[in-house]
């Protein structure tokens, strides 16, 4: 009887080992990803970036850190998606255009006539149909999860001090534009102007030595590259209603993560209360000072009138199918159609 008392402590005692979960499986696998910018640490309309990082490592209670590389490192900005699809890096947040080579279908961000305003950027990029074409195109494409797109800004007209300012749509014609290339190059010359690229670094002297009437950039560029010191008008409204970072995790990466942790990270990473604080931000505090001291220094600030902002409009929304082509080529066609057709049905709603 003893004997028999000791065998089912013994099994009861293994039993109850083998049936409570390992201290690991009890606190969920931690995962370290690392995560690349290519833009610098502190650049003020990525912030929101680490911000959502900061929010995903809260969230996952421990289970998920976020090893952060800034400034085009460990890899270089030209070779970034690359390493994403290859699993070098986990993360990456870049503009799409510039992998726009391989894969065009993310070009939306940086169109004329893409959205009204912020809210139409997130509602068709972050949480609605664009934003799950994007899912699909760039994992068969790409190999690389997107996972959602932070607001920037919009960009509207920077005119020289010394060349004729704008007052209707006509006043674009013969002018000599600053541009990053691609779409806003075409649309630069569907208004009748002359594109020159140039790089954000060389805008000052591009303006200051006339190389430039003027350019397609942001209100803070005013601040950032000087540009109050050698423009003196801003003309609104945006060409580019808003434009918008994109954050990619590689299919590797995100194929390890147990499905409550997917889950999170993108109902994190899509929070509208995320975008509607950081735009906030930049309104208030960051452009708000920006176009304060930038009048003070005599930059006017110019609306066109409604007529003439849906000419503008009008003029350069054929570059859409500059997209589409450029999206054909890379087996993306019904893809980009899809895209045109949902963003510019909402942006000519909103007349």
């Amino acid at each position: 009887m003893k004997r028999l008392i000791i065998l089912l402590v013994a099994f009861l005692a293994v039993t109850l080992c083998l049936s409570a979960p390992a201290p690991a499986q009890a606190a969920g696998k931690q995962f370290t990803l690392v995560y690349e910018s290519v833009y610098p640490k502190g650049h003020m309309r990525f912030l929101v970036v680490d911000d959502l990082l900061d929010r995903i490592e809260a969230n996952s209670k421990g289970r998920i850190k976020f090893e952060r590389h800034y400034g085009g490192e460990p890899v270089s900005k030209k070779e970034a998606l690359n390493a994403l699809s290859n699993g070098v890096i986990d993360l990456l947040m870049a503009y799409p255009t510039y992998y726009d080579g391989k894969i065009a279908i993310g070009d939306w961000q940086q169109m004329p006539s893409n959205f009204r305003g912020w809210e139409d950027c997130w509602a068709l990029g972050v949480a609605g149909p664009v934003a799950a074409i994007m899912d699909k195109a760039y994992s068969k494409v790409a190999k690389v999860k997107y996972i959602t797109c932070t607001p920037v800004a919009p960009y509207n007209f920077q005119v020289a001090t010394r060349a004729h300012k704008i007052h209707k749509t006509a006043d674009f014609e013969g002018m000599k534009i600053r541009s990053a290339g691609g779409s806003a190059s075409i649309a630069i010359k569907m208004l009748g102007a002359s594109p020159v690229m140039t790089i954000g670094g060389e805008y000052y002297q591009a303006m200051q030595k006339g190389v430039v009437d003027a350019g397609l950039m942001t209100t803070y560029s005013l601040k950032q590259y000087r540009l109050w010191e050698v423009a003196d008008q801003v003309v609104n409204p945006p060409l580019i209603g808003y434009a918008a970072g994109f954050l990619w995790m590689s299919n590797k990466a995100w194929r390890k993560l147990p499905k409550d942790l997917q889950e999170m990270i993108i109902k994190t990473a899509r929070a509208k209360d995320l975008w509607a604080k950081w735009v906030g931000i930049y309104e208030k505090d960051q452009d708000g000072p920006i176009i304060a001291e930038a009048k003070k220094r005599g930059v006017e600030f110019y609306v066109l009138p409604p007529d003439q902002a849906e000419e503008m409009y009008k003029k350069t929304q054929p570059v859409w199918d500059w997209y589409v082509k450029q999206c054909e080529k890379q087996g993306l066609g019904a893809e980009a159609r899809e895209v045109r057709k949902v963003i510019l049905e909402r942006f000519n709603k909103g007349k």
